[in-house]
């Protein structure tokens, strides 16, 4: 069974959790792919998506506020079919979307290097990550979250692009803005990992701080994700749909490179952090649902690297396959799941509470009448 002191986290840590697994793999060739369907009024539908994780990031954050879906008080069957769901679904995402990440450090980091050297040195540390727990994820991210905060200090200062905004008209709703959203699920709803995880409330954190983090965390999501997505349009217009990698050129038009040649450094650590984050956080999601069913066993987060490892290695191999899959029929499955999930365990935990205060309430009558016929 799960182990709830490995896996509890602070409310904090949730928070930079939930960001890294909104923005991770939406800036990097999601931009591209929805400049070439829906044109420049594709950032609308990416603000449309991003708003739903945002709510249902809200619903996983009440359900595990009361604890793992595992802990929670609901039948053990409903237990076993959400850990099946979220182990496929979590399955799909970490070799799509994890050989999406594996091909930009094959193309701009180490040229010509075979994908089975870099799946495996990013399954290793991923594996690792993953075995520890949700204590040991939430408090990685606390410590590297501050070289993504760096980067993004260094873009915002030193700046130098230049923003056409007329390629963002007309400002029409198109049915390309439909096609792009049903086309590109894929890269969205990726929630439920942190189903796994109980959140309590730090003694140091006033719950009105709190509330100002939340804000804060909502506003940098979609600054991060639909802001990036609009400085990609402005910047490049319907040739959007040739350039990859938007995240790292966006960042290279700064005024650093200009004078001493490229400066790629501290967006392409703050990315691969949190792609490693990202790609734990899927292991772990599917390391706890096989542990269900298995034990709480050192060699079911293994087991479940090697697969991710062979299926993106021998299954998948490049991008071209890897982009046939992502928008196949797959991602209807993983993103209804993601929803689906999330929406059932909170409604049943909710039935769940109501039986107990029924059933408090009733002992309270009984109770009470007792007293007034002794």
């Amino acid at each position: 069974m799960q182990n709830k002191l490995n896996d509890k986290i602070y409310n904090e840590q949730f928070l930079l959790l939930a960001f890294i697994s909104i923005i991770t793999f939406k800036v990097v060739m999601l931009p591209q792919y929805f400049v070439a369907t829906a044109g420049g009024q594709s950032y609308m539908t990416m603000f449309f998506l991003v708003a739903i994780e945002i709510m249902m990031l809200a619903v996983v954050y009440g359900i595990t506020k009361n604890g793992s879906i595992l802990q929670l008080d609901i039948p053990k069957w409903l237990k076993g079919v959400f850990a099946i769901l979220v182990f496929s679904s979590s399955l799909i995402k970490s070799t799509v979307l994890g050989s999406e990440g594996v091909a930009y450090v094959s193309t701009s980091l180490y040229a010509n290097v075979n994908w089975s050297f870099i799946t495996l040195a990013l399954i290793i540390a991923c594996v690792y990550l993953a075995h520890k727990g949700g204590k040991v994820l939430g408090r990685t991210v606390q410590i590297l979250f501050w070289v993504m905060i760096f980067a993004m200090i260094f873009y915002g200062v030193f700046s130098d692009t230049k923003f056409d905004t007329i390629n963002l008209m007309p400002f029409k709703i198109s049915p390309k803005l439909a096609v792009a959203g049903d086309k590109y699920l894929m890269w969205f709803s990726d929630f439920t990992p942190l189903l796994f995880m109980p959140v309590c409330s730090s003694r140091n954190r006033k719950k009105s701080v709190m509330a100002i983090w939340i804000i804060i965390a909502i506003i940098a999501a979609l600054i991060c994700t639909v802001g990036l997505m609009i400085a990609f349009i402005c910047i490049f217009g319907d040739s959007g749909a040739l350039v990859g990698n938007a995240f790292l050129n966006v960042s290279s038009l700064n005024k650093i490179s200009y004078m001493i040649g490229s400066v790629d450094l501290p967006t392409v650590i703050s990315w691969l952090i949190m792609f490693v984050i990202k790609l734990s956080l899927l292991l772990y999601a599917m390391a706890v649902c096989a542990k269900f069913f298995f034990g709480n066993k050192a060699w079911v987060s293994v087991v479940c690297g090697i697969i991710v490892y062979a299926i993106i290695v021998f299954g998948i191999g490049n991008l071209n396959t890897n982009y046939a899959l992502a928008t196949s029929w797959l991602r209807y499955f993983t993103f209804f799941t993601e929803i689906g999930v999330t929406i059932a365990a909170y409604i049943a935990m909710r039935i769940s509470e109501n039986k107990k205060r029924k059933k408090s309430q009733s002992s309270m009558q009984f109770q009470g009448e007792a007293y007034e016929k002794a």
